[in-house]
């Protein structure tokens, strides 16, 4: 019989379950892109056609150490993952939603209030 992954989990207390995570992101962190690629089992070429770029360019990627957010979240999407932004600070952990989710809508809308304002 087959345990579902909600009862499992809530069976730690939500210390260990946060140190879990921050060990899992300290993890990530450190080990590279490409690294992170390797354990997803793709390989550059699959990144590649699901980013609909060259196999190259992801190579370059891979080797850079400042991202745009939106090519970061491309990239962890093309691998089946989902990018989440927080600051972390002594008193606790806050996700930045405005920034990790939709910045064409956010440039869309700074281009039009930048317009709207110089008429």
């Amino acid at each position: 019989m087959s345990t579902n992954w909600n009862d499992l989990k809530h069976k730690s207390s939500p210390e260990v379950r946060a140190g879990l995570k921050r060990e899992a992101h300290a993890e990530l962190a450190r080990i590279g892109f490409h690294k992170l690629r390797r354990a997803r089992q793709q390989t550059q070429m699959a990144v590649a056609e699901k980013l609909k770029i060259a196999q190259g360019a992801v190579s370059r990627m891979e080797k850079q150490s400042d991202f745009l957010l939106s090519t970061l979240r491309e990239y962890v999407g093309a691998l089946g993952g989902q990018l989440e932004l927080r600051a972390v600070f002594p008193e606790g952990d806050f996700v930045i939603e405005t920034l990790a989710q939709q910045p064409v809508a956010v440039k869309k809308r700074l281009v039009s209030a930048r317009r709207a304002s110089a008429r």
